[in-house]
């Protein structure tokens, strides 16, 4: 499919700034519509007990057709069968007051044809959380990650032969939320290390600090009214060469909106306000923006979920002539529960991509369909089509994109 030039482009960012390691709960019923889930006792498996801990195994085998494997422009695409197994296992422990998770995954993906792409990924993380009482909460998260880089985000390689990008992700994150009866406060601080497996990619990697404090008010039932300021320091590997400045930049801002607290209707928050980006070299300037954080899912039923996902703001960028860029994007998904075995999920995704300093944007559309059947107690079957058309001004980014796939998940 074919869009005119403007504003039109899909996909998620392979979002470097921030990655955190993230894999589907082994105890969630189905993959692909958490938020309506239900908790049927028919296809409830319970934990192994090991020990202290309950332990829940799982593993995903899928088979999908890429039309575009490497995101290449018209006439350069090489379509290709992908084969994919992915074991995970989380263990629990603790009761409401002090509870902790371990989560631990491995995904390894095999191409009929192009051998080059294949790849073995995996990651750890662990979660302690307290609640001393109903009106506050600890919670601490921390894992590594080995990632692989999806060839259609964004500053990705498309080159045939030398296989995907391959990134070692370190992270940590402690966030504390106080909720009183007419108050709320939050704030969170966060690390990430990103460092790209090859040599030849040493200009990517780097780490990124992040301070965010929200304060809010009770204004009617469970709608806070919020401010939040955050700040967030990128550290580049790399510094200032003879070819390019120094990437450094601190970014900090302000928004004000609303979080829905305890809502059987409204969850999430909406968030718009403004950033300013101030890069560390002198030769660059800096420039403020808006910014735009909203996650909200409404629920008009308990088997039916919308959710509203909207990011505007400044990200880290490797692209040759770019000093910054800045994302926008938004994404609508709807959930549904069709029987007490069937599930689905339709998505639209958009986002720009403007490269501050070389003038090129690009923009991507795209959407994404899954319908998930529960067959027994922690067998289900999955089935998704996703569709994707980017544009640039740089026509060697262009590319059309359709993925269709079949999985099988089993819970033990």
């Amino acid at each position: 499919m074919r869009f005119a030039k403007g504003p039109q482009r899909v996909g998620k960012a392979f979002a470097l700034a921030w990655v955190l390691f993230t894999s589907t709960s082994a105890l969630a019923q189905t993959t692909i519509a958490n938020t309506v889930a239900g908790n049927d006792p028919e296809y409830e498996v319970e934990p192994v007990t090991v020990g202290p801990f309950q332990v829940s195994p799982s593993v995903m085998a899928r088979t999908m057709y890429d039309t575009n494997v490497l995101a290449d422009p018209d006439g350069a695409e090489l379509e290709d069968v992908e084969f994919l197994v992915r074991p995970e296992l989380v263990a629990r422990v603790g009761d409401q007051g002090l509870r902790l998770r371990i989560e631990g995954y491995g995904e390894f993906s095999r191409y009929a044809d192009l051998t080059n792409e294949n790849s073995d990924t995996y990651g750890v993380s662990g979660d302690v959380v307290s609640n001393p009482d109903e009106n506050n909460q600890l919670h601490v998260r921390a894992g590594y990650a080995r990632l692989k880089e999806n060839r259609g985000d964004p500053e990705a390689r498309n080159l045939v032969g030398l296989g995907p990008r391959l990134y070692d992700s370190i992270f940590a994150n402690l966030d504390y939320r106080r909720t009183g009866g007419r108050t709320l406060f939050s704030v969170e601080t966060s690390y990430s290390k990103i460092d790209a497996t090859s040599p030849i990619d040493d200009d990517r990697d780097f780490t990124t600090y992040v301070g965010r404090a929200t304060a809010g008010y009770r204004v009617s039932g469970p709608i806070f009214a919020t401010v939040t300021g955050y700040v967030n320091v990128r550290d580049f590997r790399i510094g200032a060469t003879p070819t390019g400045p120094d990437r450094d930049a601190t970014t900090y801002g302000a928004q004000a909106g609303v979080d829905f607290i305890d809502s059987e209707r409204l969850r999430g928050r909406a968030r718009l306000g403004f950033f300013r980006f101030d890069p560390s070299d002198p030769t660059l300037d800096g420039r403020t923006g808006f910014s735009a954080n909203v996650l909200v899912s409404y629920l008009p039923t308990r088997r039916t979920a919308i959710i509203v996902d909207v990011f505007n703001g400044d990200v880290a960028t490797s692209r040759r002539g770019a000093q910054s860029r800045t994302d926008s994007r938004v994404t609508v998904t709807g959930q549904v529960e069709m029987r007490h075995n069937l599930y689905g999920r339709a998505s639209l995704r958009y986002m720009r991509n403007k490269y501050i300093g070389s003038g090129i944007e690009e923009r991507s559309i795209g959407g994404n369909l899954a319908l998930e059947f529960l067959a027994g107690k922690g067998l289900s079957f999955i089935a998704e089509v996703q569709a994707s058309d980017r544009q640039s001004d740089d026509p060697t980014q262009e590319f059309d994109r359709f993925r269709t796939s079949l999985s099988a998940r089993l819970r033990f």
